[in-house]
């Protein structure tokens, strides 16, 4: 019987390699879609004269392609004043129906901001109020009027590190007849040309060029910026590419521009294809250039000469066994353990709050179009053959890795921006791997948003977004984060682990439980074997049973746990990496936002018997038997070296989503329930999804609920959860989390266990569903034995805190303001 049911398993993977048929699950767990950005026909700097009249106020949204806003997605305006100084209101906005205006009261600078009404979509600039006369001074090119750090960097050479660095100004006067009298002043590290309205940079540091009028009649105007020792300004892609991916030591680099996706950064005519002028294509604005270089006759990037790649940091074990499967096997195709990378960058990254958005290179080049659980049509994005980014490196498969595993684990992934190296501060930069639009799953395959690599890196005043995971952190010690926002990933928004791991040692000698309460010494090796009679005289046939065997009572439950836990223990040499970290976080002043499964993951490895040995011997073979799996390496895995991270400051985690719709798919990919649905195979009456065999989703929300951490929204009636911290389970996690100096520390529950262990000895049918319910188990069984049998473990947010709310930028403004 045991036999039969294990076919009815992996019988599925063998069909859909045969026929080819899969149904594809389509679920669209929808989340709220925010506008791309602001568009807006205003300079750095504008004049706004003292009267009675009201000034017009205008920008526009600018969706994502294809997406619509979700909910209010008007814009809304708000005025303050740009100096402490100046206590009265220089200025205030006026609405009148659903436009605003801006009032002119009396002089001063302020800071004018429209945004989004969440507020995490914004544009800035400078109003210089006045009543007689103004000098207005700001760049030719503009800034991105969306910087969080308020001080204006200046690399110290233009190009490349001969070429002095050159600044194009634009000065007005009002009233034009009092241009003449303006008197001007720099600091020692440039020299101006009034003729010519260029700054030429002299030297580095804090610098200034002072405009005045004797007669007193306007306010004196400066511009104030910093000059970055040696660095790089950044005008266009082959600077940038110049200053990463083409420099074998890397260059400080400067961002004078955004890098934008197609759509983002040209403008097009009538029948959609960008509009050329003198030979280039022509940008939307100014301050934007286009990430990758695009032909118009091809409609294709070159990518390909252009990215940086490297041999995986981590676990490759699997990939390694697998090819050389493959070079004996040639009907198999191989595996790469090449990362792709965006940009590599080497030293100092200064983004004076422009936008890096390689859209053009992670996102899937085609689509399908599909009928959804609400009866609408919706995009799928699907890979081309020509996509570079194609998701992350396969750290396990059980079947073939590349045509529909059963059960397929992942490690490393592609990467937006790669920092490698130590000392490298990354600050204010706008980070993005791609335009996504209304789910979180298309970014299954756009790779990781920014990488660290290195000790002693900083990254500060930015915003990362949309991509698979989007900040990861590994093997790198006194890392820190801060005042920056992270948002929208498919499964974490920060992932932080060890790339350094202890191997099994298959000669040690280790101590396990029996079945029968004795306790057993062996060697791992020879304990993972088969006995010859099959009498559980060997981890082997405990495995087994464990596999086929109910446990309806707590006591049977209990003894192969029991015998479970002793067999992990083995794999496990806690002695050799206990206390020994090898990463560290600080993470403070920080905001998380929009994740799929929880902000934070502390990863490790999964670390199993069938992963070691390939036990327990019957799944195994049973794989075997039926070629359902062309091979199955063995020795693959370990325990990973633990890592520290503190959360600290005002950190607020604005990260609640519906319980039901958390996707477990990012982290483990399952074809078996895409297969049964194939076969209209349901399981205590519901159809099979990944929470059928994988139940971590239905466990954590249990577990929240009864620690007060689950909130019901009574408006519609949905209970939300809000997952800070994750830590990887199957293998032994040894990583810490603390709270020290974290202003919102009572939020947290603190670490709570779920054990897919559990689920998987307790399980029991909701009826009399007979095979399939056999067939649940024994999925749930079988998971369990790939990933390892120690629990996973959570941080909840509990009473409700920041639900409803959303982050905004301008409190990460102020943060820097020292407000």
């Amino acid at each position: 019987m045991k036999k039969k049911n294990l076919i009815i398993l992996l019988v599925f993977p063998f069909l859909i390699a045969v026929f080819c048929i899969i149904t594809v699950n389509t679920t669209y767990n929808k989340i709220d879609v925010d506008i791309s950005y602001i568009d807006w026909d205003y300079n750095d700097m504008e004049g706004f004269q003292i009267s009675d009249d009201l000034y017009p106020l205008e920008a526009r949204g600018v969706n994502q392609r294809h997406y619509k806003v979700s909910g209010d997605g008007s814009l809304v305006w708000t005025v303050q004043n740009k100096y402490a100084k100046d206590t009265e209101p220089c200025a205030e906005i006026i609405t009148k129906g659903n436009k605003y205006y801006l009032k002119a009261l009396r002089e001063g600078e302020v800071i004018i901001t429209c945004s989004n009404v969440k507020g995490n979509i914004y544009r800035q600039m400078t109003g210089v109020i006045y009543k007689d006369a103004a000098i207005l001074l700001y760049p030719a090119i503009s800034g991105s009027q969306t910087n969080i750090d308020s001080t204006i960097y200046y690399g110290e050479y233009d190009h490349d590190t001969d070429t002095p660095a050159t600044i194009e100004m634009k000065m007005l006067v009002v009233p034009n007849s009092a241009a003449e009298e303006v008197e001007i002043s720099c600091s020692d590290n440039i020299s101006f040309n009034s003729d010519t309205a260029v700054i030429s940079i002299e030297g580095i540091g804090a610098a200034h060029l002072t405009l005045t009028l004797p007669s007193g009649l306007a306010a004196p105007r400066s511009f104030e910026f910093e000059i970055v020792d040696e660095g790089v300004n950044v005008y266009n892609y082959e600077d940038l590419l110049r200053c990463t991916n083409k420099s074998k030591r890397g260059e400080i680099v400067v961002l004078r521009k955004s890098f934008e996706s197609l759509d983002n950064a040209y403008l097009f005519d009538s029948d959609g294809k960008p509009i050329k002028a003198d030979g280039s294509y022509r940008t939307r604005e100014n301050n934007i250039e286009c990430f990758g270089n695009y032909n118009s006759k091809t409609g294709k990037f070159s990518f390909e000469d252009e990215i940086y790649s490297f041999t995986t940091t981590y676990n490759k074990n699997f990939i390694e066994q697998w090819n050389g499967f493959v070079a004996e096997n040639p009907e198999y195709d191989s595996l790469t353990d090449q990362v792709h990378v965006g940009l590599h960058v080497q030293k100092d990254f200064y983004g004076n709050g422009y936008t890096l958005n390689l859209h053009n290179l992670t996102y899937p080049y085609a689509y399908l179009l599909m009928t959804n659980d609400a009866g609408e049509t919706v995009r799928i994005p699907e890979l081309r053959s020509d996509n570079i980014f194609r998701g992350p490196l396969t750290f396990y498969a059980l079947g073939d890795p590349n045509n529909t595993p059963a059960v397929a684990l992942y490690g490393q992934d592609n990467i937006g921006m790669y920092v490698d190296g130590d000392g490298i501060t990354i600050n204010d930069v706008n980070i993005k791997n791609c335009e996504f639009g209304d789910r979180l799953a298309n970014l299954a395959t756009v790779g990781t948003v920014l990488e660290v690599n290195g000790e002693d890196v900083t990254v500060k005043n930015s915003r990362l977004s949309n991509g698979r995971n989007v900040l990861r952190a590994f093997s790198s010690m006194n890392f820190t984060l801060s005042n920056s926002f992270l948002s929208h990933s498919q499964n974490f928004l920060l992932v932080t682990g060890a790339n350094e791991y202890v191997a099994v040692d298959p000669e040690a000698t280790a101590s396990f439980a029996m079945l029968d309460g004795s306790v057993k010494a062996a060697v791992i090796k020879e304990f993972l074997s088969s006995s010859e009679d099959g009498a559980s005289e060997n981890g082997d046939d405990i495995l087994n049973e464990f596999i086929f065997k109910y446990y309806p009572t707590s006591e049977d439950q209990e003894k192969i746990r029991r015998s479970l836990a002793s067999i992990q223990s083995a794999l496990n040499d806690v002695k050799a990496v206990e206390g020994k970290f090898m990463g560290s976080t600080e993470i403070k002043d920080c905001y998380f936002y929009q994740s799929g499964i929880s902000a934070i993951c502390m990863e490790s490895l999964f670390n199993s018997t069938f992963l070691e040995t390939a036990s327990p011997s019957e799944l195994s073979g049973a794989i075997n038997q039926f070629g359902l799996a062309p091979y199955i390496p063995t020795h693959v895995s370990g325990i990973s070296y633990p890592v520290r991270l503190n959360i600290s400051g005002d950190t607020r985690f604005y990260d609640y989503k519906v319980a039901d719709q958390i996707e477990f798919g990012g982290l483990i990919k399952e074809n078996i329930s895409g297969i049964a649905n194939s076969f209209d195979v349901t399981i205590d009456g519901k159809e099979v999804t990944i929470d059928t065999i994988f139940p971590l989703k239905r466990m954590m929300t249990d577990r929240a609920s009864s620690l007060g951490a689950v909130y019901r929204n009574s408006e519609d009636g949905k209970k939300y959860v809000n997952v800070p911290v994750a830590f990887y389970g199957g293998g032994v996690n040894l990583s810490e989390v603390t709270v020290n100096n974290y202003k919102n520390k009572s939020t947290f529950t603190g670490a709570v266990d779920v054990s897919l262990l559990d689920s998987a000895l307790s399980y029991k049918a909701s009826g009399d569903s007979g095979q399939m319910a056999t067939l649940k188990a024994l999925a749930i069984k079988a998971v369990v034995a790939v990933t390892g049998y120690e629990p996973f473990s959570f941080h909840f947010v509990k009473g409700g805190y920041l639900y409803g709310e959303t982050p905004k930028v301008t409190d990460l403004i102020a943060n820097v303001k020292g407000e």
